[in-house]
């Protein structure tokens, strides 16, 4: 008879050790921070070993942990890749997400080949909008919402840019000049040019001079041809600042109050397909730093 630990209590240290969060531990496991703590305390209560250092700047291995660690990680490699084999042997699952379109154009699609590799054996079907057959939305707003279990992918973070070709003109003269791409939500503009436009100290009167757009992809478009200056998020135009499709104007940076949430509907949460996509999408927000 093998003598081991609870296997839950386990997986919880192993997912504390690969994130060394509790916080982000209880999200990839969808239980409560205080649940992680728990179990991470009888483990170590049964091994007669401390596993974490606790302090103010957050936690860190012990001897102990890092003896660990290594081994459970292969355990559950191991045990994750025979789950796999069966589960693709038996058929592909389908997987239904609804993703917003700008979301969907600009990060989530250049990513479904690491998504593809991750998960060979589902079969992704994207919605722009949440439907009944939905097991999770990828949803724009600012709080998570009560009947589900929602979790924080990424805060916007608003930068001024344009097309590269106006580098070289006074940033006065172009906000002055330059029509401000401003976007709708719920048919209001977003405060993305006011906001930005405190935080650098500029007059408000820059972002009076406007076009408006449906979407931010429609305004990163108009931005990157020369029709004006955005406020973009900066997650989304990862590939526009790198190829140099689009140029960044100013090192004032605003974060919030929106941001990208990740909810799943309580009857999904427990899916192991499910789960392998949400720890997919936090290691591809994690890889953007």
């Amino acid at each position: 008879m093998r003598r081991l630990p609870s296997l839950i209590a386990l997986r919880f240290f192993e997912e504390t050790a690969r994130h060394m969060s509790f916080n982000r531990a209880a999200s990839a496991l969808c239980v409560t921070q205080g649940a992680v703590s728990r179990q991470i305390k009888l483990l170590e209560e049964s091994l007669g070993a401390k596993l974490f250092e606790r302090d103010h700047k957050g936690i860190r291995l012990t001897p102990a942990g890092l003896q660990l660690l290594p081994c459970l990680s292969d355990a559950f490699d191991t045990i994750e890749r025979g789950f796999r084999q069966i589960t693709a042997a038996k058929g592909r699952r389908r997987l239904v997400v609804a993703v917003p379109p700008t979301f969907a154009t600009q990060w989530f699609s250049p990513r479904l080949g690491s998504l593809a590799n991750e998960m060979p054996d589902v079969e992704l079907s994207i919605r722009t909008e949440p439907t009944a057959d939905c097991h999770c939305d990828i949803r724009f707003g600012r709080h998570a919402l009560p009947d589900a279990h929602s979790e924080l992918l990424m805060t916007e973070r608003h930068v001024l840019v344009g097309a590269p070709m106006l580098l070289g003109e006074p940033l006065d003269r172009l906000l002055e000049h330059m029509p401000a791409l401003h976007v709708l939500h719920n048919d209001a503009r977003l405060d993305l040019w006011p906001n930005w436009l405190a935080t650098a100290r500029l007059p408000a009167r820059y972002a009076e001079n406007g076009i408006e757009f449906s979407t931010l992809e429609q305004a990163i478009r108009a931005a990157r041809k020369g029709a004006g200056l955005a406020i973009v998020d900066r997650n989304m135009i990862v590939e526009e600042l790198a190829d140099g499709s689009l140029a960044q104007f100013s090192e004032v940076e605003v974060a919030g109050p929106f941001g990208y949430w990740l909810d799943v509907a309580s009857q999904h949460a427990g899916l192991e397909y499910v789960q392998a996509f949400a720890g997919w999408l936090r290691e591809a927000v994690m890889k953007m730093g």
